[in-house]
């Protein structure tokens, strides 16, 4: 008998590719829509549950809740081992009952998970012990849970963007790196050939040390203003990067959401009006 979770994953990988949004890797998000945007999970349980509560999507069908990397987490304190695979579970179940309500961005630990791209985390292979984690949840079901979620993650958007002209991404080209990286993966889909470093899905979802000149350039290139994105660990929650970019934090007690309409433009001074933490955040 194939396994529930697995078949989750698997639907769930359906919606992401069947999302009537999604043009190539991006997800087009029209007027009339409210954003709540986290960063970085990294299996925050108490986060990710705030902000389904909040968003309370059943309730509010103009939101949308827009995720990202939502595993590798610490490990749980009970049985030592990393459960994030479970949260995993809940936002693919999410996306499977909300639909257009729910994006979740790829990111560089749900690329290195499929890929076996092994990442360093507090001393520790997150890759291996997501595995651990995923075979000790699933028991005699493990091993094809892990071939479902991988699915799943390959099925994820490299980005999102606005109609008000913000584009929402893990992360961005480094900017020695975008020749390597370049714009068209954005309009298509992606390919395995596409996903290890000096290509185009490793190079947007690794990038770092973003610049004023880079960002400008890419929003001229884009058609956009101004940037979200995760993939640093920044102890207060968020931290204006360059002048059209800001990074959010979600996996920690500081962590903080951005919160704004899909036809407003932002900018690195409105942008400040639009954070709130994610401890604040009361029900829908």
């Amino acid at each position: 008998m194939a396994s529930a979770a697995a078949d989750i994953f698997r639907q769930a990988a359906r919606a992401n590719f069947e999302d009537a949004r999604r043009r190539g890797s991006t997800v087009h998000i029209p007027s009339g829509r409210h954003l709540i945007v986290s960063g970085d999970l990294h299996g925050n349980r108490p986060a990710l549950t705030k902000l389904i509560t909040y968003a309370d999507l059943a309730i509010n069908a103009e939101n949308v809740l827009l995720l990202q990397e939502i595993i590798h987490g610490p490990e749980d304190p009970r049985t030592g081992y990393d459960r994030s695979c479970e949260l995993m579970l809940r936002s693919a179940r999410l996306k499977l009952a909300h639909g257009d309500g729910v994006v979740i961005l790829l990111g560089n630990h749900d690329l290195a998970q499929v890929t076996g791209n092994e990442i360093t985390k507090e001393g520790r292979g997150a890759c291996k012990t997501f595995d651990e984690g995923v075979l000790h949840c699933f028991g005699d079901d493990g091993a094809e849970v892990l071939e479902a979620i991988n699915e799943f993650c390959l099925s994820m958007p490299l980005a999102a963007r606005t109609d008000g002209g913000v584009f929402l991404s893990h992360s961005l080209p480094s900017p020695d790196r975008m020749e390597l990286a370049g714009v068209e993966i954005l309009d298509r889909a992606y390919r395995d050939e596409d996903l290890r470093r000096g290509t185009p899905v490793y190079e947007w979802t690794w990038g770092r040390d973003q610049t004023d000149e880079q960002t400008d350039a890419l929003a001229e290139t884009l058609g956009v203003e101004f940037f979200v994105l995760g993939h640093r660990h920044v102890e207060s929650g968020f931290e204006i990067i360059t002048r059209r970019a800001v990074t959010l934090a979600s996996d920690h007690d500081h962590g903080k959401v951005i919160e704004f309409d899909s036809d407003v433009t932002l900018t690195a001074e409105t942008v400040l009006e639009c954070v709130r933490p994610i401890a604040a955040l009361a029900a829908g």
